[in-house]
């Protein structure tokens, strides 16, 4: 019984304890306080070997990543975002900015209340994917999803970078 209610020694972080960074490729560095949210995810899709043993498996192979991530930015976020995109981004044939073109990183650095370690996760490789407008009736303020199209994401402790693969 002594065990079963863990005792709150520890802190975790909270969205409170986050702090972003965006370096656009060529450009300057956003960091804007004005993020709702980011979601960030891989994996690995591995096969596997089971030759004449019976459908036992019997070796695997070093497997194929697969990652995402996404970003959902207040209103004023996103236009600081968009316009530092549009400040390197090449135009079109009809005089318009592609910034679905510019590529950027995001720096997401956090630290637990009461410690002085400095965690990190990068999101290396960013293209913005496509755009989600969320506004509604109602006190919460208008929304933007931004879907990226990422080429990796690293974990960064004691200034090593750990991947999946």
């Amino acid at each position: 019984m002594a065990g079963e209610y863990p005792t709150l020694n520890e802190v975790e972080p909270s969205w409170a304890d986050v702090r972003i960074s965006i370096p656009i490729y060529n450009g300057p560095t956003v960091k804007t306080p004005d993020i709702a949210g980011i979601k960030v995810s891989d994996k690995l899709d591995i096969g596997v070997v089971r030759g004449a043993s019976g459908g036992k498996k019997r070796k695997r192979t070093t497997g194929q990543l697969d990652d995402e991530a996404s970003i959902t930015f207040y209103m004023s976020g996103w236009r600081a975002h968009r316009d530092a995109l549009a400040s390197v981004a090449p135009l079109n044939d009809a005089g318009q900015k592609q910034i679905g073109l510019v590529g950027f990183d995001i720096i997401y650095q956090y630290t637990p209340p009461g410690s002085v370690d400095i965690f990190t996760i990068k999101v290396a490789g960013c293209r913005v994917a496509g755009r989600s407008f969320e506004g509604a009736e109602g006190p919460d303020a208008a929304k933007v999803e931004i879907p990226l199209s990422i080429m990796g994401i690293e974990e960064i402790a004691d200034g090593v970078g750990i991947v999946l693969i």
